[in-house]
Formats: C-alpha cells, structure tokens, sequence
C-alpha cells in the first residue's frame, strides 16, 4: 500500500537538490555519505561518529598544531643556516623534541583532511547559496590561509622540500615587477639566500594562526551557538590517535637544500605541498591563470551553481499573533531572528520577533518553536496545516481507519521516505524542528492514532539544530512543551539516514502497530572501542599516507644560470639638459656642481662549444637610466662536458669585452649551476 498523501494540497517541498545546478548527483553522494554515517551510527554513540564532527575535529587539530608548534621552538632555530642542523639535532639527541615535531606534523595533516572532507560533505549537502554563501566564501578564504601556514611551515625545514617550496614561490611571483628580480636572485645559491627573508617567512608562519582565528569567527558570524571544539571524549581519540602516529613513524626531514641541483624526489606532504606538481612544470604566467581561475570557481560557487531563486522566501511574523515569548529567537540556529519594541503606539507585548531576510535560510524551526502560530516560511504555514490535518483525519474516521501521520526531513530525502511510510498521511516539510508542540497536541485532539517525526541522521545536518530542539520539546526539557495528558507516547521522532528505507519501514510498522521502538543494532561497549580503533586506524592511515606519499621532481635538462647586478661605465652628462632640468627644481632639492651622467648598458655573451646561447644588452635602471643593469637569465645545458664562455662588456665601447670567463665543466642531468658577475670579483660559478 502506498503511503497516503491525502485530499488536501501538500505543501511546497522543494528540497536543495531542485535549487542547484547538478543537484540530483550531489543529493546521490549525500546519500551515499548518509549511508556511511547509518553504519558508524551502529557502533557508536552520535556524538562520536567522526564523519559528522568533521568541522570541530579540524578546529581540534588546528588548535593541537599550534600549541606543538609554539613548543617546537624549544629545539628549532629559525635560520637559514641553523634550521636544518636543529631538526636533526633534535631527531638524534631529543625523543620528546621528536614527538612534538611529528604530533605538529601530524595535527596540521589530520586538520587539512577534515577541512576537506568537511568541504566535500558541506557542497555534497548544497549547503553553501542564500545566507550561507558568507560561510562558503570565508571557508575557502580560511582554507587558503591554513594552507599557507603549511606551506611556509615546511620552507623553515630548509631540506629538499623546502628548496621546492622556495622555488616555486619564486616562479609564482616572478611576473611581479617590484619582487621579481630580487626575491628571484636571492635563491640562486646556498649562500645568496637572504637570512632576513628566511626570519620573514618564518614571523609570517607564527602570525598567520591569527587571521585564522578571524576568518573562523567570519565563518561562524551567522550561525548561534557553533560547535567549535570537539567533546572530551572524541579529543581523548584525536590526541591518542596523533600521538600514537607520531610515536611509530615519526615525522623526518628530507636531504638537505642544495640549490647547485635538482632533487630526484622525496616523500611529499600532499596535504600542503601538492601545488609543487605546477610550480616545478609551469610558469609564472600561468601559475596566475590558474590561481585566478581556481579562485574565482571555487568562491562562486554559490551564485553559478545556484538555480533561481536562490532560496525560498524568509519567515514572515504575524504581528497581532507574535506573543513576545522570545523562543523563536532563542531556538534559531543562524540568528535571523531579533527581538524588538513595538513602540509606544505598540500593542500587546512590549517585544515583537523580526526576520533578517539576509540570515534567514528558511529552516522553519521557528515554526516549531513557536507556540501562537505567529511565524511561518511561506509554503509551510502551522495555520494551514492544521486545517488540512482535521479535514483528512475527519475523512479517515468516516472510513473507520486510523489516521496516523509521518512529518519527514524534506532535506533528509523526504520523497525516499514516503515510500516506506505505508499508511500514513506523508507530509515532508524543511526540518524536523518545523513540528511545533500546539500542531502535535492538534493532531492528537482530532483523534488522530500518532504522529511521526522523520529526521536527519547524524551527519551533516542541513539545518544544524532542528531535531535536537524537537527532541527536548517532546522531552519536555524546552518550550513549547506537549500539555496534553498522554500525548508523549503517541509521538515518535526517528532520525533517518537516507536510503535506509527497509529500517524506516520496520519502525513505521511498529508505531502504527503500538510496539516499542525497535534497538538499532547498536553495540556494547568493548565492539564500540574496537569500532573506535577501527576509524582511527583508517583516518590515520589516510593522514599518514598523505604525508609521506612519493613525489618525482621532474628531471628536464641541466640548466646555467646567469645572473649580474652591475652598473656601466658613467657616460658624459648633458650639461645643458642638467641645468634646465635643475632650474626647475626647489634650491633644496637640486643636486651639487657635478651632475652625474647615465650609464652605459651591459652586454653579456654566453657560448656553449662555440655556440652562442646569450648576447644581449642590460639596460640600466632608474628614470635617467643612472642605476645599474640586472640580469637573469635560464639557459639549458645537454649533459656530459662542455665549454662555457662569458664576456661582458661594461663601457660605452663596441667590440670591447672587459670581463672575461672560460671554463670546461663536466655537467650532471640534474645540475643546476650559477653564474654570478661582481664588478669586484668578475665572474664566479657555484
């Protein structure tokens, strides 16, 4: 028998899957996420189940990576040259040193899988348009920042991986005029590399967890009472699984940096370091094409994903009805809803509930917690409701049947729901939370046999709290209470994983028949433990291999490079020019007797075997090209020996080379040598 919907008109349902681009694949991996949550719901207690804590179990982590990370600096020194002798050092003579480097290596890991696996269950859940579109936005902002914070952790290594990062930092910002060339020159050889830029990095790496700590409060500014930290016994787990990591595989540096050659390849944290894939294979061109590209997909998501509209309209507050009880805006989980005066000229109570449209996600909880039926989402009036509900009950007892009715999550799957609610009059509203105590107490009153109340699982919830608000308020622990004498046993809340339609049928069949709610299979307390080490021993394992995957740098060609920072020979300044161009300036401002001239530009010639690879001029700098010339330059070398030529020519002079270098060298497939020019040391090679 089919579930009975009724001869009244149903009320608009549409779930998030009708209002999004690609909905019903997404609604098919919440499913499939809800069905996984059903399992682990077995084992465990809800409040255990790490698959639905994935936001406060990153906070968790987050927050044991930087008090690591703060005590990390006992044994770390933070310089170029003293880095990397510092973590050894503390390999070899500190076991607890080592512990704490590797729980901060495995606490920043485990908090980048949980953002993203919250990421994955936040848009598989469509839970990111309308009001929310400030948490997706803010979200991905908070992502790149903690990313960030993992990428510049690892340069303060200064081994194998560093160089990468270094590297590759300096390809991203080599189009950048102003930082270009000297960021660039700075990571030529070991010795070129800045100690103030190494402090720099590391200063920023100790700074960021403070826009962190902004960015989250920005992306729980719409959301009343967040569960930001997990509870003491799923942080008991986090911290025994970490630190149990970091005792068996403990976290190592890789070989030391050596910028004179190209690495072979290392284990690679893929959780922070996976952008190194692009940086050692494309330019700084296109390094930015993508970054834009990725930025602007990812934060827009919510607008061209979306559907129009966006979202259902926001709850309206009949004014003559709104009592000023003030539940409303105690139970609304996004804080859409204020108290405010009725002015003077008011009357009734003094308070009255107002709507922020811009918070408001249509949720209807404060439907449920309303007990004078004075706020509603349009589509999902109690008012209405209740006239339908006696109409249909009324037509039942004309037929001798018994009226039972099921009330289901719409954003649980409420039309796979109504297939396995045979017999009962289907109604699929926005929340569970929607289903207040006076529409209960209504039902009853008409003489209907029971109420049912389908909610969501314990995963991601749509509208957060909806179902524990119902669960207290037929508890009789929260207003509005069931007053009705009896009335608690004719209602059952169930919450329901979608696609577990074979268990919702087994339960609705034992409500209509009078029988207790049947056990979900859940275990005792030595199978819950080992269903506890069973997920850490997995989502560990997944941290771990993250980690330590391998990573190939790949090979190319040897390569040479050419790098100068040095002015011409001053030509002869234009007196005439000089003095116009000093008449025009304040007394203050003009330079002395001896006005100095431009300079001449550089030319570098560069043959490899006889082969000329480079002949170009330098132009020098400055507005009256007075500054000296900078050069860069990336040539690619065959391996095996070859003869290498550089002259250069500082004067105004043709065919004049005033600096000269030849050398054989014996070249390597992953060399990456360095040719520097000093004016006081000529040439040198590294």
């Amino acid at each position: 028998m089919p579930a009975d919907v009724g001869a009244a008109k149903p009320m608009v349902t549409d779930a998030p899957a009708d209002r999004i681009r690609g909905g019903g694949w997404l609604a098919r991996a919440d499913r499939a996420f809800a069905r996984i949550d059903g399992l682990v719901d077995r084992w465990l207690p809800e409040s255990l189940n790490p698959l639905a804590r994935t936001g406060a179990i990153a906070n968790t982590c987050l927050l044991v990576a930087v008090i690591s990370g703060i005590l990390l600096l006992f044994w770390y020194s933070p310089s170029v040259r003293g880095a990397y002798d510092s973590l050894e050092a503390m390999r070899e003579g500190s076991p607890l040193g080592q512990f704490v480097r590797s729980l901060h290596r495995y606490s920043s890991d485990a908090c980048m899988l949980f953002i993203l696996l919250h990421v994955v269950r936040v848009f598989v859940a469509m839970k990111f348009t309308g009001a929310r579109s400030l948490a997706w936005v803010s979200g991905f902002v908070l992502l790149g920042v903690i990313w960030l914070i993992g990428w510049t952790g690892y340069w303060l290594v200064w081994d194998e991986r560093a160089q990468q990062v270094a590297l590759g930092t300096v390809r991203f910002f080599s189009l950048l005029p102003f930082l270009g060339d000297p960021l660039a020159r700075s990571f030529l050889t070991n010795e070129t590399v800045p100690s103030l830029l190494f402090f720099l990095v590391f200063f920023t790496h100790m700074l960021l967890p403070l826009a962190v700590a902004f960015l989250l409060w920005l992306h729980l500014s719409r959301v009343t009472r967040p569960k930001l930290l997990t509870g003491r016994v799923l942080t008991f787990w986090i911290l025994a699984t970490l630190s149990v990591m970091s005792l068996l595989i403990p976290a190592e540096s890789a070989g030391r940096a050596d910028l004179a050659t190209r690495p072979e390849g290392f284990e690679m944290d893929w959780w922070y370091l996976w952008p190194l894939v692009l940086t050692d294979r494309l330019g700084g061109g296109m390094l930015w094409a993508l970054f834009f590209t990725g930025v602007v997909a990812l934060c827009g998501v919510p607008w061209w994903l979306a559907k129009k509209p966006v979202r259902r309209p926001a709850a309206r507050v009949d004014e003559e009805a709104c009592q000023g009880c003030t539940l409303c805006s105690k139970d609304c989980p996004f804080d859409a809803i204020s108290m405010v005066g009725r002015g003077e000229s008011g009357q009734g109570p003094r308070l009255m509930a107002v709507v922020d449209p811009d918070r408001c996600v249509s949720c209807g909880i404060c439907t449920g917690a309303c007990d004078s039926d004075a706020i509603a989402v349009p589509g999902f009036s109690a008012v209405e409701e209740k006239k339908a509900l006696r109409e249909w009950i009324r037509e039942r007892q004309e037929t001798g049947e018994k009226a039972f009715l099921a009330y289901v999550c719409g954003q649980a799957g409420g039309a796979d729901a109504e297939r396995a609610l045979a017999g009962y009059r289907v109604r699929s509203v926005p929340c569970a939370g929607w289903v207040g105590a006076p529409l209960i107490e209504e039902a009853l009153e008409q003489g209907a046999g029971g109420v049912l109340i389908v909610g969501c699982g314990s995963g991601e919830k749509h509208y957060r709290e909806g179902g524990d608000w119902l669960r207290d308020r037929l508890d009789a622990v929260r207003k509005p209470r069931l007053r009705r004498p009896g009335a608690r046993e004719k209602v059952r809340y169930l919450q329901w994983h979608a696609g577990d339609n074979k268990a919702l049928a087994a339960e609705a069949l034992r409500f209509r028949n009078g029988w207790p709610a049947g056990s979900r299979g859940r275990s005792g307390r030595i199978k819950a433990v080992a269903c506890g080490v069973f997920l850490a021993t997995v989502l560990g394992a997944v941290t771990w291999f993250g980690s330590e995957a391998p990573y190939a740098v790949p090979a190319g060609k040897p390569e040479l490079l050419v790098s100068f920072h040095h002015g011409g020979e001053r030509l002869p300044a234009d007196r005439a020019v000089a003095e116009e161009q000093q008449s025009g300036r304040a007394v203050h401002m003009r330079a002395g007797p001896e006005v100095a001239g431009p300079r001449a530009p550089v030319r570098l010639r560069l043959t490899v075997d006889g082969e000329v690879l480079l002949d170009r001029e330098f132009e020098p700098r400055g507005l009256r090209h007075d500054g000296p010339s900078t050069a860069l330059e990336r040539l690619t070398l065959n391996p095996g020996e070859r003869i290498i030529h550089a002259r250069l020519n500082d004067s105004p002079e043709e065919g004049v080379w005033t600096h000269e270098w030849r050398e054989t060298l014996t070249i390597d497939s992953r060399d990456r040598r360095v040719l520097l020019f000093q004016g006081d040391s000529g040439f040198t090679l590294h």
